[in-house]
């Protein structure tokens, strides 16, 4: 074969050089595009917070709000009973699944329902029948007599009182009795209950208390302190937890726990209780009638177990540091320091008492 000149030679090189280095050239680009997206997808997905064992039950049922931050997760939206069911059977069918494994989420659906649910008044005639028959296992009717308290209806309020009434058994009535505890509802449903508080039942009557006790409301507040001045009792509930002394009440609640303090009656310290519960207006009470008193050594024994309920936030201490540096009212320098002690606490993450020995003993 004819030999190559040398130059021949290096232009072939020159020339395989440049074929070989477009064509990997070419395919440099997608093959490390391919990678990066390879890579990218192959990512560990980002950790989100476990689905409660509930919310995994009601997938059918609940709708996915938007995102609203790149590192937040969606959050499930509960549909109120009469957007999430078309029919009473089908409606029964979902909580008599709920009530296998205490659904929370369903029962929240049912929560003070919309009145004019088409389906409603036949759905909880079934649920009526089911919660009080005692041939229904125990832990579904405790489901479904929860159910009937928060429906805001005062037929399924008066079927739980009924049941308590006439229980086989004091574990039936308190069963039900646990239910209706947690009552919720208008003005009718309030009153329904606040006519049991003087019930010779001790089940039914405690239980009543705890559910007004839960209302907050200003016909709510005029039921205890009525309750409390009848009876005349200084502790009144306040040992079970309920009763004036647990009340959260609403800001129109406030001036009768007020008057109520403004009274020095024996059970009064029972209304400061429920001021403090209420933050910081309820606090301003208090320091107004601390203030006002026109015997302040008589009102020592109404800060009794006041650290207890004044819930500590910053504009609450800023107002203590006020009536520590300008009062002179012992009892009002003296709930100041209380206050102050247990914003202390919270910051140490400990649990104080937030006042003083003698406190504890002085008269009503």
């Amino acid at each position: 074969m004819k030999k190559l000149s040398p130059l021949l030679i290096v232009v072939l090189i020159i020339v395989a050089s440049v074929a070989a280095y477009t064509f990997f050239g070419s395919r440099t680009t997608p093959t490390e595009t391919t990678t990066a997206s390879s890579t990218n997808s192959q990512q560990p997905p980002q950790k989100t917070e476990p689905v409660s064992r509930t919310a995994m039950n009601t997938q059918a049922t609940t709708e996915t709000a938007p995102v609203t931050g790149n590192d937040e997760e969606p959050e499930e939206q509960i549909k109120p009973a009469p957007d999430a069911y078309s029919s009473a059977d089908e409606a029964l069918a979902a909580v008599l699944k709920g009530a296998k494994d205490y659904d929370d989420s369903i029962l929240e659906q049912f929560t003070l329902p919309d009145p004019n649910c088409s389906w409603c008044a036949e759905f909880y005639t079934s649920v009526r029948d089911l919660a009080t028959n005692q041939n229904t296992p125990q832990e579904q009717r405790a489901y479904l007599a929860e159910l009937l308290a928060i429906s805001g209806r005062p037929e399924n309020v008066q079927a739980l009182i009924d049941a308590v009434k006439n229980a086989p058994s004091n574990d039936a009535a308190d069963l039900y009795a646990e239910a209706l505890e947690l009552s919720l509802g208008r003005e009718d449903i309030v009153t329904l209950l606040g006519e049991q508080i003087n019930s010779t039942n001790d089940t039914l009557r405690e239980a009543s208390v705890a559910a007004v006790t839960n209302q907050g409301t200003k016909q709510a507040a005029e039921l205890l302190i009525r309750d409390a001045k009848e009876k005349g009792d200084p502790d009144l509930y306040y040992a079970q937890g309920i009763g004036i002394g647990e009340v959260i009440p609403d800001e129109d609640a406030i001036p009768a726990y007020q008057e109520f303090v403004r009274e020095r009656l024996p059970g009064s310290h029972l209304g400061v209780k429920a001021l403090l519960n209420a933050g910081l207006p309820g606090v301003q009470a208090v320091f107004d009638e601390l203030e006002n008193s026109p015997n302040p050594e008589a009102d020592r024994g109404l800060l009794r177990d006041a650290g207890d309920h004044v819930n500590i936030d910053d504009e609450i201490l800023a107002l203590a540091d006020r009536k520590q540096a300008e009062n002179n009212n012992p009892n009002s320098v003296e709930l100041a320091r209380i206050i102050r002690e247990q914003g202390q606490n919270a910051e140490q993450g400990t649990e104080g008492e937030g006042e003083v020995d003698d406190l504890a003993t002085a008269p009503q």
